[in-house]
């Protein structure tokens, strides 16, 4: 036989937080249904883990978008500019050697070091 629901909870909620719960629980059946949900997933240590994990790749995507731009930007510039010099027959080898390969390198380092930490968030969340 199925246990009866028979005790109750109260919360003191302001309206803005009473509108904002009413919301979120419009999908469910019920309200009850919506919190019983709710204290399912949310006690789940590893739901919470994977909620906290990607709330931080969410920051970290957030930090490099950014940068990320920038880098694409000045390595869009770099690459047309030279190739104008080039065509133009104005380019000197000591010029790839010395400005443009450097460049490329740092891009690169950069690039890769973003990589790096978003493998690492992501077997995070990926981990049981």
């Amino acid at each position: 036989m199925k246990e009866q629901r028979n005790k109750y909870i109260k919360v003191r909620m302001t309206p803005e937080e009473i509108r904002a719960f009413k919301e979120k629980a419009a999908d469910y059946k019920t309200v009850s249904h919506y919190v019983r949900k709710a204290l399912e997933e949310y006690s789940n240590v590893s739901v919470k883990q994977q909620l906290e994990l990607m709330q931080e790749l969410s920051s970290f995507y957030r930090r490099y978008q950014g940068e990320l731009s920038h880098i694409g930007g000045n390595l869009n510039q770099t690459v047309k500019r030279t190739n104008e010099l080039a065509v133009a027959g104005l380019l000197p080898p000591s010029y790839i050697r010395e400005v443009l390969f450097p460049v490329i390198r740092d891009t690169q380092e950069s690039v890769n070091g973003i990589k790096r930490q978003l493998d690492i968030l992501t077997s995070r969340i990926n981990k049981p």
